[in-house]
């Protein structure tokens, strides 16, 4: 029994190697895991687990399964997302795919699980990732970005879609939001970190005075989240980072975030020069540039961003003040 869920075994055992907390199924035995999974494919999708494929948790939990009747899916338990998102999420991913676009199918609406709600999907794998230093997948990148905001630029044309539901702005005052890892605590880390926050909080305030319509787009626009299948985007994964945002609040943020990356060794951040040609290619794709507010809010963008990079780095090593080249807060410090 314990070779079907390796994978689970696995994950659990590469947390322990910093710290391990219970997640959203409250328990750190793959077993029980593994049994959280099974029962809720048998009852919500009418066939057990044959195979565990992989599984990776931090604040939420995300497993791949091929199931006894060879259906192979996605279960994804959110514990930062209120239902109402996930249903508006899975409404928008049922308007993409009406449209050609390439995410992934959900199955079901948005149910419990353990502590958490469950969306499902079927297991889009098809392609290959790439490295976004090929200005052919950057150019790709932008392109569907663009294409994505054309598709949602009306967030309330979209049916079943209501665009609050979306909304995952921080309300003014507020510089962080909760860190996307338990991985980093930013309260128990705070000492040191005055100068990253305040340079956080002045680009927060420059975003939500800034320029922009609002529209629907993607906050986590890495290139670790596209398959390709030649040069075809085959699919685009994470749609939990759905945001309500403005146009220029997201085009900024993914042109100084679209080449991270987990696979090929490791990650790196674009070049100032790779960023504008990012946003110049969305522009060419967008049909018109932005104007020069538009250009100041995202910078404003691009610089939070940079910033929130530098506060994950400091929460791992708070103790640190002379920072690697080419790090984030190596990065920031030169707007001190």
């Amino acid at each position: 029994m314990t070779a079907q869920y390796d994978v689970i075994c696995q994950h659990i055992a590469q947390w322990e190697q910093h710290f391990v907390e219970p997640d959203v199924f409250e328990t750190t035995d793959p077993q029980k895991i593994a049994e959280h999974i099974d029962s809720f494919c048998q009852a919500e999708l009418g066939a057990a687990v044959e195979e565990y494929l992989f599984y990776e948790a931090s604040i939420g939990a995300v497993c791949g399964v091929r199931l006894m009747d060879q259906r192979r899916i996605v279960v994804k338990v959110h514990h930062a997302r209120p239902l109402a998102f996930l249903q508006a999420m899975v409404q928008v991913q049922h308007y993409l795919l009406a449209h050609g676009y390439p995410c992934p199918k959900p199955l079901l609406a948005p149910r419990p699980l353990a502590q958490g709600i469950a969306t499902t999907e079927v297991l889009m794998d098809e392609g290959v990732y790439h490295e976004a230093s090929d200005p052919a997948i950057r150019r790709s990148m932008a392109e569907m970005l663009a294409r994505l905001i054309h598709f949602t630029k009306t967030p309330a044309a979209i049916p079943g879609v209501q665009p609050a539901a979306l909304d995952v702005r921080l309300p003014p005052g507020v510089t962080w939001g909760v860190p996307h890892s338990k991985l980093f605590d930013f309260e128990a880390t705070a000492a040191g970190a005055e100068w990253i926050d305040e340079i956080a909080s002045h680009a927060q305030t420059l975003k939500l005075q800034g320029a922009g319509d609002l529209v629907l787009g993607h906050s986590d626009w890495g290139v670790k989240h596209f398959r390709y299948v030649g040069d075809r985007v085959s699919v685009i994964y994470d749609w939990d980072s759905l945001s309500l945002e403005k146009e220029p609040i997201i085009v900024g943020h993914a042109s100084g975030y679209f080449t991270y990356t987990e696979y090929f060794g490791g990650s790196r951040a674009p070049t100032d020069e790779e960023a504008q040609a990012f946003i110049v290619e969305y522009e060419a794709a967008r049909g018109k540039p932005f104007t020069p507010e538009e250009y100041q809010t995202m910078r404003a963008a691009k610089l939070y961003g940079l910033a929130y990079g530098a506060r994950l780095e400091h929460a791992l090593n708070p103790q640190e003040i002379s920072y690697p080249e080419g790090s984030c807060c190596a990065r920031l410090a030169q707007y001190t």
